[in-house]
């Protein structure tokens, strides 16, 4: 009986790993971002140009490509779609998403150009997106804090993603030279709000420095916490204690990209907070020794 066992084993393992038999899965070799299932050739040249040049891949359509699904009844193919708020862990943002396709080939080739020469060279490539999905126009709509809906549309320039970052085009090329400056800084205010991280923790010492013994403790203070260096931005009247570090780096991450350094300067008076405008030139000179162009 213990042969006869041994015998089907055998035969199993033979069975299983013929080598007659395709056990490659379909299209392992391709990056779904790089499917030419949605594109002209002449468009496919623009995004793997763009991607020789950035090491970003480039679409312009959130259908990415066709996969054939084995069901019982055969093959069926299933069109695969790009989605945005697609976390690797916790949940995605539950907000509602809109944006417009760019339609002709010159457009997109200006938008691809916009990316290329007026967003990645503020970056260093640790924050590059890892695809930039370049649409004319992009609209969202949060959900309420207040109510089981969701809050008006408004527009915005992008949308940073996990594996692909939005980026609306917007007739970049047709603003005059002070309107493209505030434009590709929202952008890249957006992008790096969202990929700050992709570099290790410690980096940022220089700026924990200015606040370590304050962390997560409960303070004794009557008007604002900008006295000793923390921004407003997350806090509640319900929540006196200062935040963790995390949150006060996000901050003045935000902070120091939506305001250029003249408006940062008037809305803290540098007298009044000298922290905080201590905090933030540290902050900036990280940004500006990791390689990214703050202002």
């Amino acid at each position: 009986m213990k042969h006869y066992i041994l015998f089907l084993l055998l035969a199993s393992t033979f069975w299983c790993c013929s080598n007659d038999e395709d056990v490659v899965p379909s299209n392992n070799d391709r990056n779904m971002f790089d499917m030419p299932d949605f594109s002209s050739e002449e468009e496919m040249k623009v995004r793997r140009d763009f991607y020789d040049a950035t090491s970003c891949y480039l679409i312009f359509n959130d259908s990415l490509y066709y996969r054939n699904i084995t069901t019982p009844s055969g093959s069926d193919p299933e069109c695969v779609i790009l989605d945005l708020k697609y976390q690797v862990k916790g949940t995605s943002e539950d907000a509602l998403l809109r944006y417009t396709y760019l339609k002709d080939m010159k457009d997109k080739e200006l938008a691809a150009k916009f990316a290329k020469e007026k967003i990645l060279p503020r970056l260093a490539p640790a924050f590059y997106p890892y695809t930039f999905f370049m649409v004319d126009q992009f609209y969202i709509s949060k959900a309420s804090a207040w109510s089981s809906g969701y809050d008006p549309e408004v527009e915005q320039s992008a949308y940073a993603g996990y594996n692909a970052s939005l980026v609306a085009y917007k007739h970049f090329y047709d603003m005059d030279e002070a309107a493209q400056y505030a434009y590709s800084r929202s952008v890249i205010a957006i992008l790096m709000t969202k990929n700050y991280t992709q570099v290790k923790d410690s980096e940022y010492n220089d700026f924990y420095q200015y606040s370590q013994e304050q962390y997560g403790i409960y303070p004794d203070y009557e008007d604002t916490p900008l006295e000793v260096g923390f921004l407003e931005t997350f806090r509640y009247d319900w929540v006196r204690s200062f935040y963790d570090k995390k949150y006060d780096l996000l901050a003045y991450v935000m902070e120091v990209f939506a305001l250029t350094k003249e408006e940062f300067d008037e809305k803290y008076d540098k007298e009044l907070y000298p922290l905080v405008h201590q905090k933030k030139e540290a902050l900036v000179k990280i940004f500006e020794r990791l390689g990214v162009k703050v202002y």
